[in-house]
């Protein structure tokens, strides 16, 4: 059995479990599921699906090698895209891809339509010697770049690319068709804060001061920071080390051991950025690729290099919720790149099932779409990279060397729709188009928690209720119980008031005539006995239907 057959065993075991979920259509190209308040996963309606594939045929590279064409290199110039790493889109739509097994820049608009292939990099400043991981030295003299990973363009259109085996970031602006002029680069730092030999950078991103951000692999430290004239500033948001028993373990064996002993501990450190993004407020947001990481897996940086995500997510859990063993090797989420979108949706790409994890601004899970069998629609053989424009998701196969479009399929629209209006607070507003939602999925759990939320502001505290238990809000129900207990008291105050006036009235009068012998003791005990059953049921009564939210 295929390792990635095995991602389907626990969709569909959870399919088989679930009565809460309307059917999934059979038109849909891939398996769609979702999470409900116990983290099981249940199947859902399509959020995205395919709206396009574009391949190097479709952009049109064979003008790479036509000497007629403008785009024209040589005749021997490949014109197919190789090991693609990474891309961006511009604000414009301009789409900028890393051909990086052909070394090079590709350029086009947001129809894929070829504008510009950057070969040549004229305007280095000097020759450099880079050191690779044993420690030889090479100089580099690169008027060309060498396996570039990682892009970000600015709103002027500069170009920032970490030219990975070349060891430098490039800043660079178009000259013609063919040629970026390089106007800055970015050198490993010359300092003893910067403990590795090597300067593999592999993604950048660059802020509204125009300081640039770096990912190595081989640095844990966090981002690298420059300065926009190449300076090194330090590290920035540095991940914190994950807890396991061996970290306690250690911590606590410090204490005791021998200097020696210590020596031989393994070290706890923490793990390095796969690749981040920045949003239109300026936050970076940094994911973290190694497997069953939760510790900083995904995070939310202010300018000072704090994670704010812990104190505004409701939800901490980014991924599928589950692993697989097969041959002794667990398969889990690999968390490999992220993209916020303009109306602040963020998307997390699955490097290990090929699958698209979308959050609202507060972390809360929505949508799940992709997979990654190469053989259907929207599967993926080596997803490397994820971007946004507009409400379209864009995923760039290394291996397939093509980019896959997603748009919105109706449910997906009213699930945008929804949340966007209840993360403002427009709670009665969002209403209906929960509504709409839960008819095509009964049991989505923001529906039901937007829906819980709009029944109470219009104090239906009853309904609410029922929601609430539906969606295990317990923060709500207890909201919605309170306030319906005390609407009850307040509806039904006078009757509560006169029925214990009138039992009191009558025990004052029972006993002042059993005291004159007026009433036979026979009689007490019968007649009276039944009054008070009647009494003390009547009272049950109005406490059960209180605490299950009665009005009477």
């Amino acid at each position: 059995m295929k390792i990635k057959k095995l991602f389907c065993i626990p969709i569909a075991v959870a399919a088989a479990a679930s009565v809460m979920i309307t059917s999934v259509s059979a038109a849909d190209p891939y398996t769609t599921y979702n999470y409900d308040a116990w983290w099981n996963a249940v199947p859902s309606q399509s959020g995205y699906e395919v709206i396009d594939t574009v391949d190097s045929r479709r952009i049109g590279l064979e003008a790479l090698a036509d000497p007629s064409s403008e785009f024209f290199i040589s005749e021997t110039e490949p014109t197919t895209m190789s090991d693609m790493k990474d891309f961006f889109i511009t604000d414009d739509g301009d789409i900028y891809i890393c051909d990086t097994a052909n070394n090079r820049i590709i350029k086009t608009d947001i129809d894929f339509n070829l504008l510009a292939c950057y070969k040549y990099f004229p305007g280095s400043t000097s020759k450099h010697i880079i050191v690779d991981d044993q420690g030889n030295e090479t100089e580099v003299d690169a008027d060309e770049l060498k396996s570039p990973y990682g892009i970000f363009v600015d709103e002027d259109g500069v170009m920032y690319i970490a030219d990975r085996d070349n060891q430098r970031v490039v800043k660079c602006v178009e000259e013609t068709k063919t040629s970026a002029r390089i106007l800055t680069e970015y050198y490993r730092p010359e300092t003893e804060l910067y403990d590795s030999q090597s300067f593999y950078c592999t993604k950048v991103t660059v802020d509204a001061a125009k300081n640039v951000y770096v990912i190595c692999p081989a640095v844990n430290k966090g981002a690298i920071m420059f300065s926009d004239s190449g300076s090194f500033v330090g590290y920035y948001g540095t991940n914190r080390v994950e807890v396991t028993a061996e970290v306690i373990r250690n911590k606590l064996w410090r204490k005791i051991a021998s200097e020696e002993q210590i020596a031989s501990l393994t070290k706890a450190t923490p793990v390095e950025y796969a690749n981040f993004d920045i949003d239109k407020e300026g936050f970076i947001y940094t994911v973290t690729e190694v497997a069953n990481v939760q510790t900083d897996a995904v995070k939310k940086l202010n300018p000072a290099g704090y994670n704010i995500l812990e104190k505004t997510a409701d939800n901490n859990s980014f991924g599928d919720q589950i692993s697989i063993t097969y041959n002794g090797t667990t398969y889990a989420t690999r968390l490999t790149d992220i993209a916020i979108s303009d109306d602040k949706f963020i998307n997390i790409l699955d490097y290990t099932s090929g699958r698209i994890f979308q959050y609202d601004e507060r972390c809360n899970q929505l949508l799940i779409f992709g997979f990654d069998q190469e053989e259907q629609r929207g599967g993926f053989n080596n997803p490397n990279a994820i971007d946004t424009y507009g409400d379209k998701v864009y995923i760039l196969d290394g291996r397939n060397n093509d980019i896959t479009v997603f748009g919105l399929t109706e449910f997906g629209r009213y699930v945008h729709e929804a949340i966007a209006l209840h993360n403002q607070g427009l709670y009665e507003e969002a209403y209906q188009i929960w509504q709409e939602v839960l008819k095509r999925d009964g049991g989505f759990y923001m529906a039901l928690v937007g829906t819980t939320k709009a029944l109470y502001n219009q104090d239906n505290y009853k309904d609410a209720m029922e929601y609430a238990k539906l969606s295990f809000y317990a923060k709500e129900y207890d909201r919605a119980f309170e306030a319906n207990r005390q609407e009850m008291l307040r509806n039904n105050f006078t009757l509560i008031v006169l029925i214990v006036l009138a039992l009191i009235v009558v025990w004052i009068v029972i006993k002042v005539l059993k005291k004159k012998g007026k009433i036979p003791q026979k009689l007490i005990a019968t007649g009276v006995g039944k009054i008070a059953d009647a009494g003390k049921k009547a009272a049950e009564s109005i406490v059960s239907k209180a605490k299950k939210g009665g009005k009477k």
